[in-house]
């Protein structure tokens, strides 16, 4: 065998073991990428691996060869063209090795690779190219390559100085970087001093040993802080993740808000436009009794609306009474031309709308709710139906049902979509002409009382009929009750305590309890209440809102029934709202009636009126 000059047999087993040590980080590295992303950071320092390992193939084979017995020794010798070749191929390669190695250091650090490092890595590689031409030996470019070596591991240590998350990789990184530059040094000194000393020959035979030691710890670091780094980058993904998911989740509930808002401005505002117009002909001395009738209905109506969207969470209860079903649809029709100069009205209702009789058909159920069931229903039909056709209205009665229809000349409603009408928010209409609470609502109402609403082809497949089913009640049963309009005179000289925070609330429920006989005191909080002691006993009745500045009703409720349970024996509670989470568990556990706003006041003082003869729970 031929021993070089400055490379011997051990040199040789070295530079295989650091080849196929090379190689083998080259797998693990491509084994990981294939199964999952990975970084900038990571690869390029795949890349870097996968240079070096290149280069150190090549000085494997050119060494190997030179190594043979047989064969032309010369062809092999430094200074022949394809040990140049072979040369300019390694030295390239470890350029690119120091380049790719810097800029994944700097990716690793979360920092932009340094300007001048794209523009350094051309002439870097044509130099590299060009030297084993002008000066073939080995030794030679171990040392021209020796300060290119240092400079990059210098290079990516101080970008790694500035990564502020701490890992054991970065650490090994760190350390391999620190050790390659001072190893590219030792080098270098070895080759330069070679001349002089004669055993420096053999620590220079050692240098491949002393790389893969090297490069082990540069791989395993590499490994560990890509890992590292993936690990942080998934858990700050995660956490913008979870904080994208809480802004859409937000963006929804506002949208959902923002639809619900118009939809209860869109149910509320047709009454309200009804009870404003006929209020304003009172006020000019233009209307009369029908004037505060239709005031009356309509108010009735919003309180109903109010209620109603409680429905769609089946919480708000509902006082069923037996129906005139014509009365009930007279008092429909009368909501579409309430508050119009003509008889038709913006609906043409009087003209449009073709009634049949109802002469002796009567239903169980809320009043105000089947209204609004009948008028969703009537005002979608309006709308479907051309300005030349007439909305039907009919009822007949089964054995264990009335079935009430509405049939419009609209376009129909397509199959698919009808298992969706009945959903909240779900509408079918432009932009801006509906809100989609309308049927969702008519639906719980129905639903609600028993009944059913389904939505049908019109008569030869034209235009929709919906068809309302509700129990039957027979003709021979008890009339409904009328309203009671005068005081009860059992209410004469017995004191009432109301507890509000709206002053116009308090006025017009004192004006009430006045005309009905009571001696009205007014507190405007829950803590005016309690202070005033034992004072609360002298009142044969009192009425608490729920939700008031401070305490608030449910938290007088509570400190009541720690001091003085016998007081609560006489105590109302009312609220605007029965659908909230706190009203709803309160009325769960709470044994005094609770009246929902905006009130009956006949039932309301009929309910006050007999509180004091109730025993204590």
């Amino acid at each position: 065998m031929f021993l070089l000059e400055s490379i011997d047999l051990i040199a040789l087993i070295g530079l295989f073991v650091q080849t196929l040590l090379a190689w083998v980080f080259v797998a693990v590295a491509a084994s990981l990428k294939s199964r999952s992303g990975a970084s900038r950071a990571f690869d390029d320092y795949f890349a870097a691996f996968i240079a070096l390992a290149l280069g150190l193939t090549v000085m494997s084979v050119r060494f190997f060869r030179s190594h043979e017995v047989t064969g032309d020794i010369e062809f092999w010798r430094d200074g022949a063209w394809f040990p140049s070749v072979l040369y300019s191929a390694y030295l390239s390669l470890k350029i690119a090795f120091g380049f790719f190695l810097v800029r994944g250091s700097a990716y690793l650090a979360d920092r932009a690779e340094p300007s001048w490092l794209r523009r350094a890595l051309w002439p870097g590689v044509s130099i590299a190219v060009v030297l084993p031409w002008i000066d073939g030996n080995v030794n030679s470019l171990l040392v021209a390559q020796a300060p290119v070596m240092v400079a990059c591991a210098l290079l990516a240590l101080r970008s790694l100085s500035h990564v502020r998350r701490e890992g054991i990789g970065l650490r090994v990184v760190r350390g391999a970087l620190l050790a390659l530059a001072i190893s590219w040094s030792v080098h270098a000194a070895a080759v330069l001093a070679n001349a002089q000393i004669d055993w420096m020959h053999y620590v220079l035979s050692l240098n491949s040993f002393l790389d893969t030691g090297v490069q082990l710890a540069l791989g395993i670091g590499w490994m560990l802080g890509v890992l590292e780094d993936s690990q942080h980058r998934l858990r700050a993904a995660e956490e913008e993740r979870e904080r994208l998911r809480r802004e859409l989740e937000r963006d929804e509930r506002l949208r959902a808000l923002g639809t619900l808002v118009s939809g209860v401005a869109h149910e509320l505002n047709n009454p309200l436009t009804a009870i404003l117009g006929h209020a304003d002909l009172l006020r000019c001395g233009i209307g009369d009794e029908q004037s505060a009738r239709v005031i009356g209905e309509q108010a009735e109506r919003c309180r109903a609306i109010v209620r109603d969207l409680s429905a769609l969470g089946a919480r708000s209860p509902r006082a069923a009474e037996e129906i005139e079903v014509r009365e009930l649809v007279a008092r429909v029709v009368r909501g579409f031309s309430v508050g119009l100069r003509g008889p038709g009205g913006p609906w043409g209702a009087s003209q449009r709308l073709r009634v049949a009789d109802f002469d002796g058909i009567r239903v169980r159920a809320d009043r105000v709710g089947l209204e609004q069931v009948l008028t969703n229903l009537v005002a979608n039909a309006l709308q479907a139906s051309p300005a030349t056709e007439s909305v039907e209205l009919d009822a007949h009665a089964t054995e264990r049902e009335v079935v009430l229809t509405i049939t419009d000349r609209g376009p129909g409603i397509p199959r698919e979509l009808r298992a969706r009408v009945f959903e909240p928010f779900f509408t079918t209409k432009a932009p801006g002409r509906g809100s989609g609470l309308g049927l969702a609502i008519a639906h719980a109402i129905v639903r609600s009382h028993g009944g059913t609403i389904t939505l049908e082809d019109g008569p030869d497949g034209r235009g929709t009929r919906a068809r309302v089913g509700l129990p039957r009640v027979r003709a021979a049963g008890r009339a409904p009750t009328k309203r009671v309009e005068v005081a009860s005179s059992a209410a004469f000289g017995k004191r009432l305590l109301i507890v509000d925070d709206e002053a116009a609330v308090r006025s017009a429920l004192r004006v009430q309890a006045e005309r009905r006989g009571w001696l009205v005191t007014e507190v405007d909080s829950a803590e005016s209440a309690l202070a005033l002691g034992h004072e609360l006993a002298d009142f044969d009745a009192w009425l608490c809102d729920l939700r008031m500045p401070g305490i608030g009703g449910i938290e007088l409720h509570d400190r009541l029934s720690e001091q003085d349970p016998a007081l609560l024996e006489r105590a109302v509670f009312v609220t605007g709202d029965l659908a909230s989470t706190d009203s709803v568990r309160f009325a769960d556990r709470c044994r005094r009636p609770l009246v929902q706003k905006p009130f009956d006041f006949d039932e309301l003082f009929a309910t006050l009126s007999v509180q004091r003869a109730l025993p204590v729970r």
